[in-house]
């Protein structure tokens, strides 16, 4: 069994302190043109790179978040996360450290639940996990689904489970899943979507796998041992009847 082991932060990476580094600041602010209704959370940097957290005020007094990766000597930037309430959980991945968070795709509606990770890049700076590809460029929502907030009654008629975990893999690495079961209360019919988010250990290029069979209740097992889990902070249903049973099996 793999013992999760929770990463420190990258070699020469450190969070600045947004009051008094005012150099940096003013070159943050220039460079993404922010206004008046944004304000600068946090600044990370590591060889030239900024992670730049910041939060922008709504006309309902909500505040959406966006994260950008920015190149102080240029200006250049991009944007790598759009949502709310965006949670920072932990350095994970002891081969090479990415900071994993948690965030919502939307605000004022039943939100979906989003995990993803950001991790440096030499010459490339920050990118992000899992990215959607279907999403608007200017609002990139990228990750892994936690959970839905419409699964399941009252919304529909399925009784709903939703499992999900971050998990170790060998060499250091870790990776991320999802099992949504859910069965017909007027049909008796069941399915289960199982997912595994990994990072292809030979390219480190990200994948998504759609898992049936054996592979599919070898990593539902996984995913729902509690003492599997990495983060627990982003671990959801390893209590659930679904998980109950298949652990029992």
């Amino acid at each position: 069994m793999t013992i999760p082991i929770l990463a420190q932060r990258p070699a020469g990476f450190s969070w600045i302190n947004t009051e008094s580094d005012k150099e940096t600041i003013d070159v943050v602010r220039h460079a993404l043109n922010l206004n008046s209704n944004t304000s600068i959370h946090k600044v990370g940097i590591l060889d030239g790179y900024a992670i730049v957290m910041t939060t922008s005020r709504e006309d309902n007094d909500t505040y959406q978040w966006s994260i950008y990766n920015l190149t102080l000597a240029t200006g250049k930037f991009r944007i790598l996360v759009s949502g709310y309430r965006i949670k920072l959980l932990d350095w994970i991945g002891t081969s090479s450290p990415e900071l994993a968070i948690t965030y919502y795709d939307c605000w004022g509606c039943e939100a979906a639940t989003l995990f993803t990770t950001l991790h440096y890049t030499k010459s490339l700076g920050w990118m992000t996990r899992w990215p959607n590809k279907t999403t608007d460029a200017n609002y990139p929502q990228p990750g892994a689904v936690v959970s839905y907030g419409d699964a399941g009654e009252p919304y529909d008629d399925n009784e709903v489970d939703q499992i999900f975990a971050v998990v170790s893999q060998p060499n250091g690495g870790f990776a991320a899943g999802r099992w949504f079961h859910s069965r017909d209360t007027k049909t008796g019919k069941v399915s289960n979507d199982v997912e595994r988010y990994i990072i292809d250990p030979a390219t480190g290029k990200d994948r998504v796998e759609q898992l049936s069979g054996a592979r599919s209740l070898e990593w539902r097992r996984m995913i729902c041992t509690p003492s599997s889990a990495l983060l627990s902070k982003a671990s959801i249903g390893q209590n659930s009847r679904s998980c109950k049973r298949v652990l029992n099996k």
